[in-house]
């Protein structure tokens, strides 16, 4: 049986954490009638817990855009398309075929800009009948279960993110410098911030290929089993993540079938130690 969270009665919301540590399923309150009392709350609870599922919401476009608004300023990657008819609503579609799809992994959205986004929202429009999950991994464990002569040593190191896997990567700001373990403004921890090779290139400091085998290190030891969440498709679920805090992938192993999602996201601060 899932373990209920114990918090402010006052908000009526349900929370009963998915894992030991990672997701939390967020229930009682239909999505528009939350109050600003529990739009915090829903705040606090994916801080700490890096995601949040809402099962059955079945919200419209226009309400997801609104909730997201609620939790700060909406935004898209840059020079991507939406293809939603929405400005900053992106649809997210992929069939995996006989040999998939290609994906760059586990990743944290929109890394390469000065302001990554905070949270990222999928709204579940068409599903698989089989597979089509996405997965989740908590960035705090992975910072927790460095040791300290490493947490030491990344304490004032940067990464180099770019672009990659934009429409129009032209459109994209230039390189951004973000540091290695970023501190949540929330919960006051630290996570490790790090993403695939394609985006994450390089340690300051360090020769090129010093900095591959540092970062790629650091990315494995963020992929642990033990610090995931694996969250299975229904038509009308909302699920919403930290990416201060939590790595994303999806998994392909839906054959031909369709799978469709709207993805909203907002601002977040600028990633500090």
């Amino acid at each position: 049986m899932a373990e209920a969270l114990d918090y402010s009665a006052s908000s009526k919301l349900d929370a009963e954490l998915l894992t030991g540590h990672t997701g939390v399923c967020i229930t009682g309150v239909p999505i528009p009638d939350m109050t600003d009392e529990q739009v915090e709350e829903v705040r606090r609870l994916v801080s700490e817990y890096c995601v949040g599922v809402f099962p059955a919401q079945h919200i419209t476009t226009d309400q997801q855009l609104a909730f997201i608004g609620r939790l700060g300023k909406v935004i898209a990657t840059p020079g991507q398309e939406m293809r939603t008819g929405y400005e900053m609503v992106q649809r997210v579609a992929d069939r995996a075929g006989p040999s998939g799809p290609v994906s760059g992994g586990f990743h944290t959205d929109t890394c390469f800009i000065e302001r990554p986004p905070s949270f990222s929202s999928l709204s579940a429009i068409e599903i698989p009948d089989h597979g089509g999950d996405t997965m989740f991994c908590n960035q705090y464990l992975a910072y927790d279960t460095l040791s300290d002569v490493m947490k030491n040593w990344l304490e004032d190191m940067r990464f180099k993110h770019v672009v990659s896997g934009t429409d129009r990567p032209e459109e994209c700001p230039d390189p951004v410098w973000h540091p290695a373990v970023r501190t949540h403004p929330v919960t006051g921890r630290k996570a490790l911030y790090v993403t695939f090779a394609a985006r994450c290139v390089e340690a300051e400091g360090m020769t090129p290929q010093e900095g591959r085998n540092l970062i790629d290190f650091l990315y494995a030891h963020s992929l642990k089993y033990h610090a995931m969440y694996r969250h299975r498709w229904r038509v009308g679920d909302f699920v919403m993540w930290d990416n201060r805090c939590a790595l994303h992938a999806a998994v392909y192993d839906h054959g031909d079938q369709s799978r469709v999602l709207y993805r909203v996201m907002c601002e977040g601060e600028k990633p500090y130690i």
